[in-house]
């Protein structure tokens, strides 16, 4: 079986696509998987490394450009479509997933084009545009979040969870002395929320030193926060980017982070109490929906990334940080609201689809 995984951009939606297709291998070792993102994309860097086989195409969003960006893109896009419908004959898929994002959509497209049949993952809670354009041409969906379903409303949306490419044993937490915080800004970072943190230590002074941290910042931010740190005496092991999350998560007692999917999803499976800071220019509040999903489970507090933020983020982590025992209560409510084993779940559902194509055709 060949399965050509489209998907990239950011972390959001590499890994999960990567879990996937990881699980089919593990599942049926003769699967063969061609990983396909962009070369704007965090792929670029990562695949390199990975050893797994994959193409890049060129292709950016649509959104939030300037006229002549946009028609750049579409030129871009155009062009991309032309090498998926080549690399469908080439490579000879009898399946494509589309990890969304909009390094997807033209692999997306050529599957509804050639016919090959299409599944299509939906990581946030609220569909990003690429699959709310495509997901009536898919034979399935698998959504991360059951707050995802009502958009699609239909028989073909499955409830995974998210794939990860880890998984964790369900153990209580237990809160150390020093709180032990984990700082996420995402898998390209976040200078507002690394500017954040460091206002809110600033803030926090009096206490700093009951703490220690891990701090991934994205590349750029590493010279800034490792010298905010330094100012402050804070202990703090400050990384452009975490290859294993699950150690990084295990060892913390409490994480601060944006809400992109993937993490909103990692710290449920986890099971670790969240102060979520959503990035707040997404025009439909993707991150600040995903937040809400363990906000309402009492597993995570949000904080508001404004003028403020520092401030309000100390105060957060003044009263999380006195109270223990809440935080092993925000730690368990978080585990119940997780999905694990969904990248075994979706690998599943492929092959399923596959077999049901193959008897009716």
């Amino acid at each position: 079986m060949k399965v050509i995984i489209a998907g990239g951009g950011t972390g959001g939606h590499l890994f999960p696509a990567v879990a996937v297709g990881e699980a089919m291998m593990r599942e049926r070792p003769d699967t063969e998987v061609l990983f396909v993102g962009t070369t704007a994309g965090l792929e670029a860097r990562w695949m390199p490394r990975s050893g797994l086989r994959y193409e890049l195409f060129q292709v950016h969003g649509l959104r939030g450009h300037r006229l002549a960006e946009r028609l750049r893109a579409i030129g871009e896009f155009v062009a991309a479509l032309k090498r998926a419908r080549g690399l469908l004959d080439s490579f000879g898929a009898g399946l494509v997933v589309g990890a969304g994002g909009y390094a997807s959509a033209p692999m997306a497209m050529a599957a509804i084009v050639s016919r090959t049949p299409l599944v299509l993952m939906e990581e946030n809670t609220r569909p990003g545009l690429s699959n709310r354009m495509l997901w009536r041409f898919a034979k399935k969906v698998c959504v991360g979040f059951d707050e995802a379903v009502p958009f699609f409303n239909s028989p073909k949306v499955v409830v995974s969870g998210n794939p990860m490419r880890f998984n964790f044993e369900s153990s209580p937490l237990q809160v150390h002395d020093p709180l032990q915080i984990l700082v996420l800004g995402g898998s390209t970072g976040a200078h507002r929320l690394n500017e954040g943190v460091i206002n809110a230590l600033r803030n926090w002074r009096e206490t700093v030193i009951k703490v220690t941290l891990v701090h991934q910042t994205g590349e750029a931010d590493v010279g800034l926060v490792r010298g905010g740190y330094a100012a402050l005496g804070c202990q703090a092991q400050v990384v452009p980017f975490i290859d294993d999350m699950a150690a990084a998560l295990a060892r913390a007692d409490l994480v601060v982070a944006r809400s992109g999917a993937m993490t909103v999803s990692e710290v449920a499976l986890a099971g670790r109490p969240a102060v979520f800071v959503p990035y707040p220019f997404h025009r439909d509040r993707q991150q600040e929906l995903n937040a809400r999903v363990l906000e309402r489970r009492g597993a995570a507090m949000i904080v508001a990334d404004d003028e403020r933020l520092g401030e309000n983020l100390a105060a957060a982590l003044r009263e999380l940080s006195a109270d223990p025992a809440r935080l092993v209560r925000m730690g368990a409510q978080a585990r119940a609201a997780a999905k694990p084993g969904a990248a075994r779940t979706v690998a599943r559902l492929c092959f399923e689809l596959c077999s049901t194509e193959r008897a009716a055709a």
